[in-house]
């Protein structure tokens, strides 16, 4: 399992035993976004990262396969 899977894991799991003591039960969607981290030679490594999402309002996009891996995920449950 690749590193992206596994803290997808870790997430699902986290987000499950919080479900566990809760009366109303969350729903979850996993979604990616692009992640955009600038930086100029002269500050050598002071980033500046934004979060965009150019789908639908902010809804994103499904996340079916691993970026790393390429393992099916499974998408919007």
């Amino acid at each position: 399992m690749c590193q992206f899977c596994e803290i997808l894991e870790e997430h699902k799991a986290f987000n499950k035993i919080l479900n566990n003591k809760r009366d109303d039960k969350m729903l979850y969607e996993y979604t990616v976004a692009i992640v955009i981290h600038s930086w100029t030679k002269e500050r050598g490594k002071r980033r500046a990262g934004r979060s965009t999402d150019y789908r639908r309002q902010g809804l994103g996009y499904k996340l079916n396969f691993c970026p790393e891996c390429g393992s099916k995920i499974g998408g919007r449950k």
